[in-house]
């Protein structure tokens, strides 16, 4: 079950988010302090995680075929390696969803045979693709036009479902994991095929300790155009925006320079003799080495897809996530986000050239207490002072579990219209200072502990009397 829509905190940070029971919409709202949320996890918390045990048997699966080509001389072998591949790029799909609520998302068990679908058709498309450009402007050009024609191959399907499908692919959690399993599907067969079609026995074991890390790109980079295509989607309303455009081509951008970066320096992209194993002891070498390098590559790639993928973490998984999992609420594809700060304290500069002075009021550094829209046990740390300390009146209804079950102090639902400004609160509600009328951030009053007075409006520029 979705968490229902409503204002959340998402961050350490004195602010509320608006989520509309599938995302985020963007918006954002000043709140009296940050939530208390738990830090990073403990040191090696990873090992006790399935993706990684995913990851690990799935680079064996591939290095045993290796092992038997190399010493058989039989090419047949390394096919077997499919296997050990797809159980890696189980393990590369299932690090980008363990903190999203993928299970929320109706028939999965579909949706992963059409994501495996996409991924095979975006293969098949940028293999024949590539072997026409190979075949007529060379390997050079090939190496730098494999960002396009592979990110393109990988999202076509996906997009298309996105674009003319039903509301069931306009889902941005939905969208992401197509993605995820489209890029997975191609770097499972990519890796297969690559250690199967090499030419020397000991070169096959040199692939397959390589291969499995080079192929981290086509989840995370594709992941991360998902995310904010999805996501930049959702919001606007239309397929095509902004935003995805330029996330895809950044992954078109990245995926080029991978293939193609060593063409600048005059490197021929053709393995020679010297880099190619003779035997087991140097393709271990050269396989070690060489995925060394492509694992500091996909873990570049990882933060990258990490970066639009956080912004899909839904609000009850925000108190147990990691905080690089929790959004920063990006605003892609938003038409004009709404971002409330608090507000300053109205001041005025002083007639006599002293420092600025309160303009209606003692001090200038009166806080503005925000009033709270939800009672919080003593046991849960609060996101707002409490309700006796502010002069306004409560909604009813306050101090009700939320829907979700999440403690109020963690999920603060959308307050209803607020009641109108109470006539004098009793003298021991609140201490002397400036607070907002009507829950209003532009319209404030002074309560000198008695009564209110000098209300004073924000018209864009400075507070003036309302």
């Amino acid at each position: 079950m979705s968490d229902p829509p409503g204002w959340y905190c998402y961050r350490a940070v004195p602010s509320l988010a608006e989520w509309d029971g599938t995302a985020w919409t963007g918006d954002t709202h000043f709140a009296a302090r940050a939530p208390d949320l738990p830090g990073p996890p403990p040191p090696f918390a990873f090992l006790r995680q399935s993706w990684l045990w995913w990851l690990v048997v799935g680079q064996v699966l591939v290095i045993v075929p290796g092992v038997v080509s190399g010493t058989t001389g039989s090419a047949i072998w390394s096919w077997t390696s499919i296997v050990g591949y797809s159980a890696f790029m189980v393990g590369t799909v299932k690090v980008m969803v363990r903190y999203l609520a993928i299970d929320r998302l109706p028939r999965l068990a579909g949706l992963t045979v059409i994501g495996v679908v996409c991924g095979a058709v975006g293969f098949a498309v940028a293999f024949g693709l590539e072997s026409l450009t190979f075949h007529h402007i060379g390997v050079v050009a090939t190496l730098w036009l494999t960002g396009p024609i592979e990110e393109g191959g990988k999202l076509l399907v996906p997009f298309a479902l996105l674009a003319f499908g039903s509301s069931r692919f306009k889902d941005p959690l939905a969208g992401l994991y197509l993605v995820l399993v489209s890029g997975a599907t191609t770097g499972a067969v990519e890796g297969a095929e690559w250690q199967a079609r090499a030419d020397y026995p000991w070169f096959h074991l040199q692939l397959a300790l390589v291969r499995p890390a080079a192929e981290l790109p086509h989840v995370f980079v594709t992941g991360f155009a998902g995310a904010v295509i999805w996501l930049a989607a959702w919001r606007r309303g239309r397929a095509v925006t902004g935003a995805g455009a330029v996330a895809f081509l950044i992954a078109v951008a990245i995926h080029s320079l991978h293939d193609g970066f060593i063409t600048l320096f005059g490197v021929s992209p053709s393995p020679s003799r010297a880099s190619i194993a003779q035997s087991m002891g140097q393709a271990v070498r050269l396989g070690v080495s060489g995925a060394v390098f492509a694992t500091g590559i996909g873990i570049a790639c990882f933060l990258l897809g990490r970066h639009a993928a956080r912004e899909l973490t839904r609000p009850g998984a925000v108190g147990t996530c990691p905080p690089p999992w929790r959004p920063q609420i990006k605003t892609w594809g938003c038409v004009a986000p709404v971002r409330v700060e608090a507000p300053a304290p109205p001041v005025a500069v002083s007639p006599y050239g002293g420092p600025p002075v309160a303009a209606y009021g003692p001090s200038p550094r009166a806080p503005v207490p925000v009033p709270s829209v939800a009672a919080v046990p003593s046991s849960v740390p609060s996101l707002h002072p409490s309700p006796a300390a502010v002069p306004s009146v409560a909604p009813a209804g306050e101090g009700a579990a939320h829907p979700s079950g999440l403690p109020p102090g963690l999920a603060l639902l959308a307050p209803p219209p607020p009641p109108p400004l109470p006539p004098a609160p009793t003298p021991a509600a609140a201490p002397p200072g400036w607070y907002m009328v009507d829950r209003d951030p532009t319209r404030m009053g002074w309560w000198d502990g008695t009564r209110w007075s000098r209300p004073v409006r924000w018209d864009g520029i400075a507070w003036r009397p309302a």
